[in-house]
């Protein structure tokens, strides 16, 4: 059991690149890409939900979007069209699942049965894995959009026409629904933009960085801990938690800001006035977003978005589990980098060991940071 191996191969995923032999203005790796996967499935089980009979299976759902290329962290990325060439492909597809079993086997065996579905079984038959995939496939498309908009490269140009087509006619209603809103520049488009670019909101500011982090990467890493934490919780400690929804707020907690930017939390925190302000104001910006939504979505997204750190147990766990990627950030940088990071370090590890007491948390400290700081392979 090396659950803090499985965590480290998961940080590991914003140094997969993304399009890096086209040279994109905008910088793309597996962790962003896993982010907009996972949020862009959820909206659009909502939106198949509403147009057709079909009932997801949300944690599933999510589990599947969130490591569905978890494996390149072992294979590296390989271009689709490699993949795909007939006397690869099945070379191919018997070395990504051995990468997915590998890191499967790094966790504890309450685990394994559940992300056995998520990494190696991600994009399969089943209604949850046939959405995975499509939204990868719009993923894409958004991505090569906004390259060929911002640099008129005749690549991404192309690759945008191409995925378009193919998504213009999926049989998924859900996937025809996103795709004709982007095109059609309506409320949710600005939506789904302001997602898009949460990889441009730069986190950790005024620090000397020696890993890139940003809000995206943030909320892949904080939804994927998050699921984990869940799953430790119901699994083995037998907590009634709907890790759903708490996976659900983690990818959008921090969507505001993409309107209000990346404040730091010393200025937002000054005194307990500014603090309301800043609440006050994040508050307006989240229910403006919400409100470019389809109404049949604005209710659980208002949860998500605006109350993701309420009082429920699962709102605390997101403040949890905020701070626990917080602490894996100052981990790992303060290996390289002490003088900028140790103290912040070692008070953000005092603050969670004094304020939290959740099983998860518990787990965390035990074995997960342990395995941060000790175990190699």
């Amino acid at each position: 059991m090396q659950n803090g191996n499985f965590i480290r191969m998961l940080t590991r995923m914003q140094n997969v690149p993304r399009w890096d032999e086209y040279a994109p203005r905008f910088p793309d790796n597996a962790a962003s890409h896993s982010f907009r996967v996972a949020l862009f499935s959820l909206m659009a089980s909502y939106l198949e939900e509403e147009a057709t009979d079909i009932k997801y299976d949300r944690l599933t759902l999510l589990g599947k979007a969130l490591f569905h290329d978890m494996n390149e962290v072992i294979t590296g990325p390989i271009k689709h069209r490699t993949k795909k060439e007939p006397t690869l492909h099945a070379h191919i597809q018997a070395m990504e699942r051995q990468a997915s079993e590998k890191l499967v086997a790094l966790l504890s065996k309450s685990l394994q049965p559940d992300f056995t579905n998520y990494l190696v079984f991600a994009e399969d038959d089943s209604p949850e894995g046939q959405l995975v995939e499509a939204i990868d496939t719009f993923d894409a498309m958004l991505f090569a959009k906004r390259e060929a908009e911002v640099t008129g490269s005749a690549f991404f140009l192309a690759k945008t026409n191409e995925l378009k087509a193919a998504l213009e006619i999926h049989p998924s209603p859900a996937i025809r629904t996103l795709t004709a809103s982007v095109w059609a520049k309506d409320d949710m488009s600005r939506f789904i933009d302001n997602v898009l670019m949460m990889d441009t909101i730069r986190r950790w500011k005024g620090r000397f960085n020696t890993i890139d982090d940003n809000d995206a990467t943030h909320a892949f890493r904080a939804a994927s801990l998050g699921l984990f934490n869940g799953l430790i919780e119901s699994k083995k400690y037998g907590v009634n938690i709907n890790t759903a929804e708490v996976v659900s707020r983690l990818l959008c907690h921090d969507l505001v800001e993409g309107t209000t930017g990346d404040v730091l939390g010393p200025v937002k925190h000054a005194t307990p006035v500014t603090a309301a302000a800043f609440e006050a104001y994040e508050r307006t910006e989240g229910e403006a977003l919400i409100n470019l939504l389809p109404s049949s979505m604005r209710k659980e997204f208002h949860r998500f978005v605006v109350e993701a750190k309420d009082e429920t147990y699962e709102g605390q766990m997101v403040d949890v589990v905020d701070k626990l990627d917080a602490l894996i950030k100052m981990n790992m940088e303060r290996k390289l980098n002490g003088v900028e990071y140790e103290t912040g370090y070692r008070a953000q590890l005092k603050k969670v060991q004094t304020v939290y007491e959740n099983p998860s948390v518990v787990f965390f400290l035990a074995y997960v940071l342990h395995d941060l700081d000790y175990v190699t392979s």
